[in-house]
């Protein structure tokens, strides 16, 4: 089964940034660290690039899914749609990308992202009452 999670921020550390997804719903932020070699910054960039070109194919997004965790790499899915005449799904398609490249289609389009349950619940943690005033009687 698959939560749905909203990317909050990501931080840029020297050598590696942070992501940070949180699922509402059970209440898990989920930090996922990724080594970073180049944060070079191009515009237009490719998602916007791809975003354009599904668009020109007749499909559209439905969902970023990270469906796999296996020795600290997420594997992702960025799942597209066709519609037919009758505006019925009628052909789905998975294409396997990066964890980075998910999140920033993401925010280029506007995309939902999806989370295994058993991924959310192996690396997130659950926000509580009890931790936010543990956390804010420590300052």
């Amino acid at each position: 089964m698959y939560k749905p999670v909203k990317f909050i921020t990501s931080i840029p550390y020297k050598g590696f940034s942070t992501y940070y997804l949180f699922n509402k719903k059970n209440k898990i932020l989920i930090p996922i660290e990724i080594n970073k070699e180049n944060n070079s910054k191009i515009t237009p960039s490719i998602y916007n690039s791809l975003n354009r070109l599904v668009s020109a194919l007749g499909y559209s997004f439905l969902y970023i899914k990270i469906y796999k965790l296996y020795q600290n790499t997420f594997y992702t899915y960025l799942s597209l749609s066709k519609r037919n005449e009758h505006n019925n799904i009628n052909k789905v398609m998975d294409l396997n990308i990066s964890f980075e490249d998910g999140i920033s289609m993401s925010k280029e389009a506007n995309i939902p992202i999806y989370i295994k349950e058993s991924i959310a619940k192996e690396i997130g943690i659950e926000i509580t009452k009890k931790l936010v005033e543990k956390a804010l009687s420590n300052q």
